[in-house]
């Protein structure tokens, strides 16, 4: 009894310092740090957790918790701090855990219908291994028993927003983010990704950042995004997995095949065939903290109905307070690992796991936040790689 009542525990005030550790480190990794400090940052963290694992267990044995009076005033003020941090960590777990079963989509959601496609079951000679997997230690990875990498979620979402104009109602626009060319996910799969997104048919393509993790793969982007093509358009913003390479290098490639950069700035695009007369939609890229500035809406006209393409969800404040209608972002990959019931734990970001995936009215910006289609390591468990069309709607269409 005595000995399951403390594993108990253990086990407990272990998961609360796990949770606290990624708090902070989420948040650290928010910032525009350099990868060598990143890594700095990360292994020594990690190092910490089964220390800490052998530290609460000598103490909680030691002093059997729970069971003897005035045990608490026994501890060493460094054990009472292990307790303690285990303690505040562990209500913070139960929080999130409580915000990630309680999400809901926004009211101003009118459709969701989505389909997966599962780039296992290939009718090619070679197997999907023999197609999608390249060489080297990440190879291992991707054959993890359960690992959903290759069950891609196509989706279409559609939301009336308040500021639609009715000469843009219906306005679609293919969300593509987190690529991470790398080479253990071979070209091929984003090839077929690729397919998928042709075959949705939008107005708009666009790509929200994390391209590249190879700087010799940029050669793969003819046949990925350079087939693109949106009625009215294909933009893109990098983020920062572009910005550790040589991001003037990736910008000149994607313009070179016919993407339009919106680091930074804003551009007025109007329905096609239409007169001057028509309202302009404002698009506008933001690739902050780690290149470039907010770009500045002010020279735009207030009544614009306005789209923000931002690598990360964390300009949503900004985002607000200009007024942004639309905003798209990625980076956060959905946690790409999400436990039962708890939820996502990793998510490099200010709010934590608060955006890591999914929709959210935040008056009068909707953010959506894809999951991406790939990643730095090529491993999702509960969390599928995401391509998403959104459709807007004015609020008086049926």
């Amino acid at each position: 009894m005595f000995v399951g009542l403390m594993l108990f525990l253990a086990l407990m005030l272990f998961a609360g310092y796990a949770k606290l550790s990624t708090v902070i480190l989420n948040r650290i990794l928010a910032r525009p740090l350099p990868k060598w400090a990143i890594a700095a940052i990360e292994v020594p963290q990690l190092g910490l957790l089964p220390l800490y694992a052998v530290l609460l267990i000598q103490c909680l044995f030691q002093h059997g918790l729970w069971l003897r009076d005035r045990t608490w005033f026994d501890l060493t003020p460094f054990q009472g701090l292990l307790i303690v941090a285990g303690i505040i960590g562990f209500l913070l777990l139960v929080r999130s855990t409580w915000i990630f079963q309680r999400y809901r989509p926004p009211q101003c959601e009118r459709a969701h219908t989505s389909r997966l496609v599962d780039f296992r079951h290939s009718s090619e000679a070679q197997t999907w291994q023999a197609i999608y997997l390249g060489p080297g230690p990440m190879r291992g990875v991707a054959l993890l028993p359960g690992n959903q990498q290759f069950t891609l979620e196509v989706s279409t979402k559609t939301y009336s927003l308040p500021r639609l104009p009715s000469e843009w109602d219906g306005l679609s626009i293919v969300h593509l983010a987190d690529t991470h060319f790398r080479g253990a996910v071979t070209r091929a799969y984003f090839e077929a990704v690729c397919d998928q997104a042709i075959a949705m048919q939008p107005d708009l393509f666009v790509f929200t950042g994390d391209l590249l993790d190879d700087a010799e793969l940029i050669d793969w982007l003819p046949t990925t995004l350079g087939r693109l093509r949106g009625k009215i358009g294909q933009y893109f913003i990098l983020g920062n997995h572009d910005w550790y390479l040589d991001s003037n290098r990736v910008r000149a490639e994607l313009e070179h095949l016919g993407w339009l950069d919106l680091s930074s700035r804003c551009v007025e695009v109007r329905p096609p065939n239409s007169t001057n007369s028509a309202p302009a939609l404002v698009l506008a890229g933001d690739e902050t903290p780690w290149m470039g500035t907010h770009p500045n809406l002010n020279q735009t006209s207030t009544d614009s109905f306005r789209i923000l393409l931002s690598h990360t969800p964390d300009n949503i404040q900004w985002a607000q307070s200009q007024q942004i209608d639309l905003m798209l972002s990625g980076h956060t990959h959905g946690g790409q690992i999400q436990l039962p019931l708890i939820g996502p734990v990793y998510s490099p970001s200010r709010y934590g796991c608060r955006y890591a995936s999914g929709v959210f009215w935040k008056a009068p910006t909707l953010l959506v936040v894809s999951r991406g289609i790939s990643g730095r390591e090529p491993i999702r468990y509960l969390c599928r790689p995401e391509l998403t069309k959104v459709v807007l709607r004015t609020m008086s269409a049926q």
